[in-house]
């Protein structure tokens, strides 16, 4: 989905394309190759018609825009013959969420080094499934002592492993994406201001609902998740300030049985809408099937769990990828300082990093148009492009946040509460043994009931005592399903 919603391809640009620059003259006999200059910053009307016109759409022109902002200064760098970068993922590309969005975004990195420097030879690697919460993966030492020019990790429990290897091979540049520890000079952290789609899908959500008590399907509470759940909140409390939002965890990022079970204990509560922040579809088709609605979070979720899901808010990780990546062929990584502070990445709305899908046809025009209209009042001002966290707020303990001053980005990477609507169950786990060795389960009906199904070919699961995950067979070995141990071949 690499054009935004309602954002077609538009015809040629209003002015033609800046003319080439004129022939250089041959270098005397014997002298040194002049370095290779970057293209010249064209002007974005014609940015805008030219990236448009191939095949990464729209959101590649606000990579090439954040790369016009930060790093409009240039003028020349030497582009080696080879780019070489490894990422990372915590579950497998074709999870329609998280992974898959940050893969989108690297072949959109992928596509824009091209297009700028052609005859630079582009090589991307990555490793699917490595748990967040497992002992250092050797990839990130592999990839460091292989000379890759950067090494991301997308997943939180990634940072301190990734500091330590860091730390040993200073040629190679590491981001971190959602960490907060800029370590050495070789290490920063990365992340896109989705707090503020998660706004209006907050505000989308409780103009839709019927009870007026929503719920929110929590992850691992840290600052990233915590950030963005309370953006939904304050939307909907905009849009309706007596709502109710019930808010429970399920401690992992991807635990689908949890998901399930969370999410038919929160229709319970008479939840109508229910925001799914967890990295999986499995929220979402549980709430269908409890003839409940959702929106969603990292993808479009639509395309897979149908029109209950509202709304999505996106990432488009190439407008982040793409400039750390400039900035490493141009060996400037370790001096970059953003709005963030030093080595902190963190692009939003305004150059396309964050956004907002097209709404189901169960969001009635007239709720579409006050989402617009919130969209036109709140996207613009404030400290960083937005006001979402302009106003007074109060938590759910009753603590004064603000007064309505805007919230610098230090309190917002380090946020702990959540606005005083939301009430918070903590985290709630499956009760007692459910599915046994090799098998895992899933949520369908509410109140709720449990299937064990078995594991897939090449997967296991060994946990007896709860429902848990299958998880993929290591390298070298198989299974043939239903199994709770991998064979070697």
């Amino acid at each position: 989905f690499l054009f935004p919603p309602g954002e077609p391809p538009r015809g040629p640009p209003a002015f033609p394309p800046p003319p080439p620059p004129p022939p250089r003259r041959p270098p005397p006999p014997g002298a040194a190759p002049p370095p290779r200059p970057l293209p010249p910053i064209p002007s974005i009307s014609f940015l805008r018609w030219s990236m448009l016109s191939r095949c990464c759409g729209q959101a590649v022109f606000a990579v090439v825009v954040l790369w016009w902002v930060v790093l409009g200064s240039w003028t020349t760098v030497a582009v080696p013959a080879v780019f070489r970068a490894g990422f990372v993922y915590d579950s497998t590309t074709n999870d329609m969420g998280w992974s898959w969005k940050h893969n989108q975004g690297v072949v959109q990195m992928h596509t824009m080094l091209l297009e700028m420097f052609p005859s630079l030879q582009v090589e991307t690697a990555y490793k699917q499934s490595v748990p967040d919460n497992a002992p250092c993966d050797p990839i990130f030492t592999t990839w460091a002592s292989k000379g890759f020019d950067l090494v991301v990790g997308t997943s939180f429990g990634y940072q301190d492993c990734m500091i330590s290897v860091a730390a040993r091979y200073p040629n190679t540049m590491f981001l971190h994406i959602s960490g907060y520890k800029t370590a050495t000079s070789n290490f920063g952290v990365g992340y896109e201001r989705l707090y503020q789609p998660m706004y209006l899908a907050g505000y989308t959500a409780a103009l839709v609902s019927q009870t007026g008590v929503l719920g929110i399907l929590g992850p691992v509470p840290i600052p990233q998740s915590i950030r963005q759940m309370a953006a939904w909140v304050l939307g909907a409390m905009a849009a309706r300030p007596n709502v109710t939002v019930h808010v429970a965890w399920t401690g992992s990022w991807n635990d689908i049985p949890v998901e399930g079970f969370v999410v038919a204990q929160l229709h319970s509560l008479n939840v109508d809408v229910v925001n799914i922040r967890t990295a999986d579809v499995e929220g979402h088709l549980v709430a269908n099937r409890n003839g409940m609605m959702s929106t969603g979070f990292s993808s479009d979720f639509r395309m897979v769990a149908g029109e209950s899901v509202l709304v999505s808010a996106t990432y488009n990780w190439g407008a982040l990828y793409t400039p750390v990546a400039l900035l490493v062929l141009n060996h400037t990584f370790a001096e970059y300082v953003g709005p963030a502070g030093v080595r902190n990445w963190w692009p939003g709305w305004d150059v396309g990093a964050s956004a907002l899908t097209d709404f189901s046809f169960m969001v009635p025009p007239a709720v579409a148009t006050q989402v617009e209209e919130e969209t036109r009042r709140v996207m613009h001002g404030g400290l960083h492009g937005d006001t979402v966290f302009c106003r007074p707020i109060v938590d759910n303990t009753g603590q004064q946040i603000t007064d309505g001053t805007c919230l610098e980005d230090s309190v917002l990477l380090s946020m702990t509460w959540l606005p005083s609507t939301a009430v918070d169950h903590g985290q709630w786990t499956l009760p007692g043994r459910v599915c046994g060795v090799g098998t895992y389960g899933t949520v369908f009906l509410s109140p709720f009931s449990i299937s064990c199904l078995p594991c897939p070919p090449g997967t296991m699961s060994a946990n007896s005592d709860t429902v848990s995950q299958c998880v993929g067979c290591p390298s070298g070995t198989f299974s043939m399903g239903n199994a709770s141990q991998c064979t070697e071949m």
